[in-house]
Order: C-alpha cells, then structure tokens, then sequence
C-alpha cells in the first residue's frame, strides 16, 4: 500500500505484459480483508482504539477463512511438470553472493544471546506457529513483555513481514487452540489483539500514504529535531551511556532482532530525550530488523514522534528499566563490561563513585560510556506501561511543546510479537 512497492509491483506487472504473462494480485497481509471493514481505508476511524471498537463492537467484522492448500495434479504427467517447474524455479533463485553479501556475512554465525534462530520459509513459521500455540499461548499477555528467551512472546513477527505466514492462519490456529482450551482467554485475544495492531497500521499508511514518511508526519506537525551525528551514532551503537538503551540497540545489532517492549523504549529515548530526527530511527530499523515491515515500522515511528495527533508515548528510561529488568539480567548480558555492577546501580552506573567504579572494573568513561545527554529525573506520572494507572493522568509533560497530551508509557504495540 506504500509508493516504493506500489512501484515494484506495476514494474514487475509490466514485465509480465511484456512475456504475455500477467500479475495476480491476492490481498493477504492483514487479518481483516478491507472489504469486510465497515468503512473504507481513506476513511479509517482513528486512533486504533476508534478502529479496533468499530471493528469488534459496532460491526462485529468476521474474520475469512483460509484459502484450501494447492494440490498437485492428480495425473502423473502433470505432477511430474509441476515438479519440474518448483526445480527449475529454485535453480534461477540467486545466491546471497550474488546478492551483494560477503563471504563473512555469509558465514556469521547467529549470536548465542539471541532469542531464536530465526529460520525462513513456511514450514518454520508452521512449526514456530505449532510450538508457540501448544507451549505459551497460555501466558501469553503474562509474559509478552519479556526480554530474553524464545517464548516469552510470539515472535512471529519475522514470518509475518516476509510473507511466509499469514494473520489468518495465526488466526485460526488459536481459534482451533481456544476450541480445544474451553474458549478464549485473555492469552489468546491479546495475540489477536496484536494482529489487529498490525492490521490498523497497514490501513494507516494506505489513508495518508507519503505523509507517513515526512518530517512533520501526515498531521503536519512541526517540531524542531536534530541531525547530531554523533548522538545518532551512540544511538545505532548501543553508546548512548544508558544501558537499557544500549543493550536493546545491541540486541538489534548483533541479531535483526529486539522486543517489542526494547523498541518502544529505544523509539522514545531517540525522538524525545535525544530529540533526534524521528526518521533515522527508522531507517536505522529498517536496515536491521528481520522482521522489517513498511507499514509497521514507519507507522510505529511517526507515531512514537507524537506526531499523529493522537496519544503521545514518552518513556522513563529509568522506570522501565527498574520494572521489565529489574535485576539487570538483560543489560548484563548484552552489556557484560557492567557484570560486576551492583544489581541496585546497573542502570545508573554513572552514579556509582569514582573508587565503586574501579572496584568493580567498570570506569565510566572508559569502560563504558558516560551518557550522552545528562539523565533528567522524569515526574513520578508512571512510564511503567499498560499497568501503570498514573500514566494516563498526565496532564502535560515539562520541557516539552507540542500537541496532544503526554502519556509516559502506555503499551502501543510496535510489532506484533
């Protein structure tokens, strides 16, 4: 729905004309078919709140179901060409040389750390989708926002942006799964809820198309950001002296990979305590993430900006830190020069004295770096995400101008994960 593959869609269309061949085109990236939806995509109700209550509330949209898997022929000449044409087909697939990679790119290994070895294709997604279904589906909402491990959440989110699943078919395998588990569970609408996420940013992009990815956002919101490039290259490195920062930013770099609840946080630490041009953090996720997806990542962006003329997210990189890794098991692992920092200090090292410092063979400024903008103490108006009461309190946010109220961490999902 966006201009760039709107593009390579009608050149690879007019190649096809041109080989008396056509393109088929069959919308499946989202849960809701835009034709069951009760209003059209240029007139989508906004925020997702106003999308997900017309939706479930007021039309009740139901959900298609899959199409029948293709069959081979029955016929044996036929089946034996068909076979011939899927070999022939992945013979022409070209190599990641020829791609552009290089022979150490190709031979990296994936990081220890990671939450998953992620592997493409459709029976990966099927397997991934058959595990996550039968072995944490049941906690789901408890446990989504964790930090390290595979399945504290879904992490479907790479299949889903390469086309190698569908939300439908995640869809009803967890309707089969509430079938068989005496109906839905909170478990099992939050996953659903997610998708619906996913699908209000696809629409999103399809109403206000390029204004999505310009500085001032499709509201036209003006602010005044900066281009520092030594505070963007802190950022992208995990540099930034703030080590729940850095150890998300670190995740992404060694992996493709970093929780939702990483990229919220990231997200608001670049826009609104760097100040930084809202547009770097998303090229940058662009360039790394495996589960790169145009519509949620640059939706997600504009709206971490606050530029959507809705909900404002500003996070306290403190609060977050203290409640979704208290013990800094994370930091430590993606930032081991603070291993020998004491589970109190490990996401203020700065603070530590000069001798604590040395005792525990962490100098700030030398072995890891001191914060690139002094931490400012937020208010005590929550940050602590969708249980947070206080955080939708906020009546207005110091040392920031702009429209819309300030609500510091509310859950908005970045991906669906």
């Amino acid at each position: 729905v966006t201009s760039e593959e709107l593009r390579v869609d009608d050149a690879v269309e007019k190649q096809l004309l041109a080989a008396k061949s056509r393109l088929v085109k069959v919308w499946g990236s989202t849960l809701y078919h835009p034709d069951d939806l009760p209003f059209s995509m240029d007139r989508l109700p906004e925020p997702f709140t106003a999308m997900r209550n017309t939706i479930e509330r007021k039309s009740k949209v139901e959900v298609r179901e899959l199409y029948p898997t293709p069959r081979l022929p029955k016929q044996q000449g036929d089946a034996e060409e068909a076979k011939a044409i899927a070999s022939s087909a992945l013979k022409s697939t070209p190599s990641l040389q020829a791609l552009g990679f290089a022979e150490h790119e190709i031979e990296l290994k994936a990081d220890s750390r990671g939450v998953l070895p992620f592997k493409g294709g459709e029976q990966a997604a099927l397997a991934r989708l058959e595990h996550f279904t039968n072995t944490a589906l049941k906690t789901y909402k408890n446990t989504r926002n964790g930090l390290i491990g595979a399945d504290y959440s879904s992490k479907y989110s790479p299949w889903l942006a390469n086309g190698c699943v569908s939300p439908r078919m995640i869809y009803w395998k967890t309707r089969e799964y509430e079938d068989s588990h005496g109906g839905q569970t909170v478990h099992t609408y939050w996953l659903i809820f997610e998708l619906m996420w996913r699908d209000f940013f696809r629409f999103y992009c399809a109403k206000h198309g390029n204004g999505v990815f310009k500085l001032e956002g499709p509201k036209n919101q003006r602010r005044q950001w900066s281009r520092d490039s030594k505070l963007i290259e802190a950022w992208k490195n995990g540099r930034t002296g703030i080590p729940w920062v850095d150890a998300n930013m670190r995740e992404l770099q060694a992996t493709g990979f970093m929780s939702n609840r990483g990229r919220q946080n990231v997200a608001s630490y670049l826009v609104h305590d760097l100040k930084v041009d809202w547009r770097y953090g998303a090229d940058h996720f662009e360039s790394l993430l495996l589960d790169h997806d145009v519509c949620s990542n640059y939706g997600n962006w504009v709206a971490a900006a606050g530029l959507t003329g809705g909900r404002i997210n500003r996070f306290n990189m403190s609060k977050q830190a203290s409640d979704y890794d208290k013990q800094g098991r994370y930091v430590k692992l993606w930032c081991p020069e603070l291993k020998g920092i004491p589970e109190k200090a490990v996401h203020s090292p700065w603070r530590l004295t000069t001798a604590d410092q040395q005792h525990v063979n962490c100098v700030i400024g030398q072995d890891y770096p001191c914060p690139v903008v002094t931490p400012k103490k937020y208010d005590n108006g929550g940050g602590g995400g969708s249980n947070s009461r206080s955080a939708g309190r906020n009546k207005k946010a110091k040392n920031f101008r702009g429209k819309g109220r300030v609500h510091r961490g509310r859950q908005q999902d970045f991906y669906t994960s």
